[in-house]
C-alpha cells in the first residue's frame, strides 16, 4: 500500500515512524517543504542563543530517510491533489501516487497588513530558514522590535536580549500572552521580561514602516520606533492552499472526524493544520501544540493502516522559561464570570498557582515559579474528574494523584 506523508513536522514525522513499525514494508512517500532534514521547533532559539549547535536540533534517526520503502522529498510541496487518480502534484512537477494521504503541512506565518512589511529587513519565525537568517542579523548586533506577545514572541525577545540586543515587543493587545494568560498573571511575566531588559509597549498598532539610512522606522498610532532588524511572531495560518478541487472541509484549520478523516475517502489530516477537540473549552480549535501533533500522527498512521482508534482530544497547553521563571497555562484560564478561580501567590519565592473550575470540575490552571504538579493537573482536566476540595489543589504538600485514580 502507498502512503503520501505531505510535511515533516512532529504530526507527519511520527506517523511515517507508526506506518513502518506497524506494516511489513509500507511504501511511505515523505514530502519535506523545508531544504534541511526534519527537526525539532521546539529548540530552535536554544540554537539562537548558543545553547546547542545546529546538529542538535535534528532529532530523528536519519537511517530511516534511507530505508529502501521510504521516498524522501527536500524542499519540495505539495501543490494540488487530484481525489479520482488518487495522485498528488509536488512543486518540482513529479506526480505521486497514493493509496492513502496524510496532509500534516501545519501552517504559515501570518504577517500584519502594513507597507513594507515584505522588507528584507523584517523576519517570520517559522522556519530553520528563518532562524539562520536570524542568527546572521544578531552577529552584526543592534536594536530589535518584535511584533506580537504570543509565546513564540517572547522565547525569540528571550534569545535576542541574551545574545546582548536590545529589544522592544509591540504588542496589540493589553497585556503579553493575551490568548494564553489571565491578565494577573501576564503582569508577573512582563515584569520577569523588563526585569531583564525588555521593552514592552502594548495597545500598540502600526500604521506604516519605512527603511530610512539602513533602519526600520516603525510609525505607530501614537509615536514612532526605529529598528535595525524586526521579528514577526503573529502565529500562523493552516497551510491548506492545495486543497482546491476536494471536498475538504475548512474553517479556521481542516475539519476532521474522531479518526482524523477528512471528507474526503483515504485522505487524512493531523497537527497544526486541523480543528482539533479541546476538551477544556469542550469545542474545535486550533491548538498548535507538540505532543498533540504526535499523537494525532500516530492516530492517523493507525487508520490509514486499517486499525482504527479515535482521536479524543487534547487541552490547549503552553509551557516556557522567562529569565529562569517557569510558567505552564493548561486550558481555560479566562476570569469568566462562570468559573471559579483559586489562588496562591508567594512573591518572595516568585510562586504564583491559579486554578480555574467549572462547578466541580477542573477546567484551567496558570503555574508560574512552582510547576512540579502541571502533569497532575493535565489530567485532572483532561479526565474531568469531579474535585470538592478545591483549595487543597493549591497546597504544596497535596497529593494529587489521590484525584486521579
Amino acid at each position: 500500500m502507498k502512503f503520501v506523508i505531505s510535511g515533516c513536522g512532529p504530526a507527519g514525522i511520527n506517523a511515517a515512524l507508526y506506518l513502518d513499525k506497524l506494516l511489513p514494508e509500507p511504501e511511505i512517500t515523505l514530502i519535506n517543504g523545508e531544504p534541511n532534514p526534519p527537526y525539532s521547533r521546539i529548540l530552535t532559539t536554544f540554537y539562537l542563543e548558543n545553547k546547542i549547535e545546529e546538529k542538535d536540533l535534528y532529532i530523528y534517526d536519519n537511517d530511516f530517510f534511507k530505508q529502501e520503502n521510504v521516498n524522501y522529498y527536500e524542499d519540495v510541496k505539495v501543490v494540488s491533489i487530484n481525489k479520482k487518480r488518487k495522485t498528488v502534484k509536488i512543486s518540482n512537477g513529479k506526480i505521486i501516487e497514493y493509496d492513502k494521504l496524510l496532509i500534516a503541512t501545519g501552517g504559515d506565518p501570518k504577517r500584519p497588513s502594513v507597507t513594507r512589511i515584505d522588507s528584507d529587513k523584517i523576519y517570520t519565525v517559522r522556519t530553520l530558514v528563518d532562524i539562520k537568517k536570524i542568527n546572521e542579523k544578531i552577529n552584526i548586533g543592534g536594536k530589535c522590535v518584535i511584533m506580537g506577545g504570543g509565546l513564540v514572541s517572547l522565547k525569540m525577545a528571550q534569545a535576542l536580549r541574551r545574545r546582548g540586543l536590545d529589544v522592544t515587543i509591540l504588542i496589540s493587545s493589553q497585556q503579553v500572552l493575551s490568548q494564553v494568560l489571565d491578565q494577573e498573571s501576564a503582569t508577573i511575566i512582563a515584569d520577569q521580561l523588563i526585569k531583564n531588559g525588555i521593552e514592552i509597549k502594548t495597545g500598540i498598532k502600526i500604521i506604516e514602516i519605512k527603511e530610512e539610512k539602513e533602519k526600520l522606522k516603525l510609525k505607530l498610532e501614537f509615536g514612532h520606533i526605529e529598528a535595525d532588524f524586526a521579528v514577526i511572531g503573529k502565529g500562523v495560518s493552516p497551510n491548506v492552499n492545495f486543497i482546491d478541487g476536494t471536498k475538504i472541509s475548512v474553517d479556521w484549520g481542516i475539519l476532521t472526524d474522531d479518526n482524523l478523516s477528512t471528507e474526503e475517502t483515504d485522505i487524512y489530516a493531523a497537527g497544526d493544520v486541523i480543528e482539533s477537540y479541546n476538551i477544556a473549552y469542550q469545542c474545535r480549535q486550533l491548538n498548535s501544540i507538540w505532543p498533540d501533533a504526535v499523537l494525532q500522527g500516530i492516530t492517523a498512521a493507525s487508520n490509514m493502516a486499517g486499525k482504527a482508534i479515535a482521536y479524543s482530544g487534547n487541552i490547549n497547553m503552553n509551557a516556557v522559561d522567562i529569565f529562569a521563571l517557569p510558567l505552564i497555562a493548561l486550558g481555560q484560564v479566562e476570569e469568566l464570570p462562570e468559573l471559579k478561580i483559586f489562588k496562591y501567590e508567594n512573591k518572595l519565592k516568585q510562586e504564583y498557582k491559579k486554578l480555574f473550575f467549572a462547578a466541580d470540575k477542573l477546567v484551567g490552571a496558570v503555574l508560574i515559579g512552582d510547576i512540579k504538579n502541571a502533569g497532575f493537573l493535565k489530567q485532572l482536566i483532561v479526565n474531568q474528574k469531579l474535585v470538592t476540595n478545591k483549595e487543597e489543589l493549591l497546597a504544596p504538600n497535596n497529593v494529587l494523584a489521590n484525584y486521579i485514580f
